[in-house]
């Protein structure tokens, strides 16, 4: 393997397992300023659309807070970034404050926004649409992950 490939194989987004369930409301541009209960997981260098579409624990998730990390905003399916998912009561609007680079996601209506507000989570070679099943699969042109 070249040093090269080597090097951009270390700065490929993760793979990471995750359920196909998603938000049904969003805030972009805040984050949470006080939460109530640390993170259940966490997931680095992942698609927004990633973070919107599945849920990452094995219990109820109620939200997630991703930060967006700048180093792969030239890749396929950009935003990626931290994905940080929660279990316990969701913030509310008063305990946010505006930061650009942070989107919140909620499996409830707590959100500015109806919907998950991302595009489709995009295979990060071809950009082509898809999903991921639970176990980092990604199915290109398919929305029916498990």
């Amino acid at each position: 393997m070249h040093f090269t490939s080597f090097l951009a194989l270390l700065a490929a987004p993760a793979i990471v397992t995750a359920t196909l369930d998603p938000a049904s409301s969003n805030t972009k541009g805040k984050k949470p300023n006080n939460l109530n209960c640390s993170a259940a997981a966490t997931s680095n260098a992942i698609q927004a659309a990633e973070c919107s579409h599945n849920t990452r624990t094995s219990t109820t998730q109620t939200f997630a807070v991703f930060e967006t990390d700048h180093q792969y905003d030239a890749n396929n399916g950009a935003p990626y970034g931290t994905c940080t998912a929660y279990t316990c009561e969701a913030p509310s609007s008063s305990e946010l404050e505006t930061e650009s680079d942070y989107w919140i996601f909620y499996w409830s209506d707590d959100g500015e926004s109806s919907g998950y507000g991302t595009t489709c989570i995009k295979d990060p070679n071809t950009g082509e649409c898809g999903c991921e099943n639970s176990d980092g699969t990604f199915i290109a042109g398919s929305s029916s992950c498990t």
